[in-house]
């Protein structure tokens, strides 16, 4: 066993990025502090099948207890990438397999605790609201010398990959950690090596037409085959499918595994449709595209804002590349500045100056000198810095260079968000190097109203800093909408809702009428069961279950085209955008034929029409959906904070104020139980 000496607290509350199974136990020799005991992790395998944009992962590790005490209440934590949404989680402990459901939070807890009471084998799966990149199962009850075999099935959005214009599939350093030190400082034994500890499988599968023409992977040797996937004959061979395989005879990865496809054609506007494999008439509509368009740019302000920490040790190379191609890229008419910052910030200028050569040489200078040398990693104060000494009559992009080692990023998320709500500030941003938390670069780009880009050690930036620049110099526009066309059976179209008018919704107040009250048994004014000590608490909460927990709660219909995000985010050239639409059952008998994405700029309207692609039957698309729509009612309300009462246009959210917590929890569940696990899972 291995251990780590730090003060112990409730797994739910961990925030550190470790990944493995462990447990806490007294120090040795020392009363009051508990330190964490890890169980060896004995291998590895992730199994990846990409299609289009979108990638399912089965991650398969197995632990052992190799103690001859029984282990209460086992953690397993494990970090994911931002966007990437678990699905399913299997925990084979002995002979006993238990699955994962779908449930609200205090609940799980309680079935979770309840369970272990009884000494049941039992899992909690968890997602940490300090870091939305970190994930925690408590295992609970392992017997001596029982082995642990933890399967979790996640999804995830790939991203486009600007340097290459191929997809991106990345598989953290922190799924197959190194031993030695970790991340915080703790302590852990050194791995054992076995033949094939580490296996790591991505399939690709494009589309018709659309001949897969490169796998290369930037991170690690891997072995490639294109034309045939993993579960295909020997003999096969098919021009849009392709496999990548790394083998290792370690756990453990020394940096993350990246993988990039080469794809003819996959920058083409699509809009697959997905109906449910399990749930009678849904239907979910993915609308993708990597824009091209030639719009003038705007010439405002430009900001950058760059991490000097000293976690960004041996990565400041990268970073004076990369601003220097940044730098050499302005264009004449534009305002820039350099803000460094660690638990310290300074400024170049005291405000942005004019972009000319003198200016261009003094910041070359300047960034020539940058070391990994102010202290910790904050990042609030030297953004409200920049907001609040922007030129009001210009427009503001920020663009952030870090490797996004922080924890607080809901603070910064939302002053981020305030900022940009008036179209007039725009964040952007760079993940350095290998392990640059997702949840923070991209949080910021999402927040901002902008896009982000990552790049490891030996990558080619060249490109990805040009279309980053290139973002930030496109016109601010903030009126996208979608349209979904219908196809009638006399081959006419009609479209008969888009975007911006789903959002009036029917809300009923639970009720029971008179006829129903009469027909219920009489309730008694003096009751001799009931203890005037408890003030009526335990009558009020002993029945209470999960299925009652909103029952008091008015009855807000969703609206027929539930889009996500609720807004369609900003487009920039040569960048992947993404939404997600969730059609209401009440309309399966219609036949979508196409998607129209419109917005306006200065220089005239904006207009695509993407024709509607069948998939088929499958779940991906529909969970996807759920996650992005889940993530953004947890964060803003999602499509709740615009919805109004059909009846008297009042929105939900104010008249409602109360209640508003309640009502953006039901849905976040609601959207979990419709789309993310198969009906067929329960719990043990």
């Amino acid at each position: 066993m291995s251990h780590a000496y730090l003060p112990f607290r409730p797994a739910h509350s961990l925030t550190q990025p470790l990944c493995g199974c462990w447990y806490p136990s007294p120090m040795p020799n020392a009363p009051g502090p508990v330190i964490r005991s890890y169980l060896p992790l004995d291998s590895m395998k992730a199994h990846t099948v990409v299609k289009d944009v979108a990638s399912r992962t089965v991650l398969t590790q197995a632990f052992s207890n190799r103690s001859t005490e029984p282990r209460e209440d086992i953690s397993y934590s494990f970090p994911l990438y931002d966007g990437v949404s678990v699905v399913s989680f299997t925990a084979t402990i002995g002979d006993v397999k238990i699955h994962g459901v779908v449930k609200e939070k205090q609940q799980a807890r309680r079935d979770y605790d309840h369970a272990v009471s009884k000494g049941s084998l039992a899992g909690l799966l968890e997602q940490l609201p300090e870091a939305s990149d970190i994930f925690i199962t408590r295992i609970g009850n392992v017997p001596a010398g029982a082995s642990v075999i933890v399967e979790v099935t996640y999804i995830g959005e790939l991203r486009h990959d600007a340097g290459s214009n191929g997809i991106r599939f990345t598989i953290p350093t922190s799924i197959a950690p190194r031993y030695g030190a970790t991340p915080d400082g703790m302590v852990t034994s050194a791995a054992a090596k076995t033949a094939d500890a580490t296996q790591v499988v991505v399939d690709f599968q494009s589309p018709e037409g659309c001949p897969i023409q490169q796998i290369q992977s930037p991170s690690h040797p891997i072995a490639v085959t294109v034309g045939r996937t993993t579960d295909m004959p020997a003999a096969a061979f098919l021009a849009n499918r392709g496999s990548a395989t790394l083998s290792l005879d370690t756990t453990t990865l020394d940096k993350d595994f990246v993988v990039i496809a080469s794809i003819k054609d996959a920058d083409i506007p699509k809009a697959l449709l997905e109906t449910h494999d399990t749930i009678s008439n849904q239907r979910a509509l993915m609308a993708t595209l990597v824009p091209r368009f030639n719009i003038a740019p705007t010439y405002g302000e430009i900001v950058f804002i760059v991490d000097r920490s000293g976690s960004m040790q041996g990565k400041m190379d990268m970073v004076i590349k990369a601003t220097t191609i940044l730098l050499k890229s302005l264009p004449v008419g534009t305002k820039f500045n350099i803000c460094s910052f660690g638990s310290r910030h300074s400024f170049l200028w005291p405000r942005s100056k004019s972009y000319n050569d003198k200016n261009l040489e003094e910041a070359l200078k300047h960034i020539d000198t940058f070391a990994a040398n102010f202290g910790g990693t904050e990042m609030y104060q030297p953004v409200k810095d920049t907001i609040n000494q922007r030129f009001s009559d210009m427009m503001l992009d920020v663009i952030m260079l870090t490797d996004g080692q922080i924890y607080n990023q809901d603070t910064l998320f939302d002053l981020i968000r305030k900022s940009s709500a008036d179209n007039k500030c725009r964040f952007f941003s760079l993940g350095i190097g290998s392990g640059a938390s997702t949840a923070l670069v991209e949080g910021i780009a999402t927040a901002g109203k902008g896009l982000s880009q990552f790049v490891a050690e030996g990558e080619k930036m060249d490109m990805k800093m040009v279309r980053l620049l290139k973002g930030a110099l496109t016109p601010h526009i903030d009126d996208y909408s979608l349209e979904v066309k219908y196809k009638q059976d006399d081959d006419d179209f009609e479209i008969i809702e888009s975007s911006k008018t789903a959002s009036q919704v029917d809300v009923a107040l639970p009720t029971t009428s008179a006829d129903e009250a009469a027909s219920k048994p009489p309730i008694s004014f003096f009751d001799n069961t009931i203890d005037p000590d408890d003030n009526g608490k335990a009558t009020m909460t002993s029945t209470k279950t999960e299925n009652d927990k909103f029952a008091h709660l008015p009855i807000i219909s969703p609206p027929s085209i539930l889009q996500a995000p609720c807004r369609v985010p900003p487009l920039f050239p040569f960048s992947r955008t993404t939404v997600y639409l969730l059609l209401d059952p009440s309309t399966y008998h219609r036949t979508p034929e196409a998607v129209i994405l419109r917005a306006t700029c200065s220089q005239g309207p904006l207009e695509l029409e993407m024709k509607v692609e069948d998939v088929g039957k499958g779940e991906t698309i529909h969970q996807l959906a759920a996650k992005k729509a889940v993530s953004e009612i947890e964060k803003t309300g999602g499509w709740l904070a615009d919805a109004t009462d059909k009846a008297d246009g009042a929105l939900i959210k104010s008249k409602y104020d109360g209640r508003w917590e309640e009502l953006v929890e039901r849905e976040a569940v609601r959207l979990a139980r419709r789309c993310y696990l198969r009906q067929k899972e329960v719990t043990v």
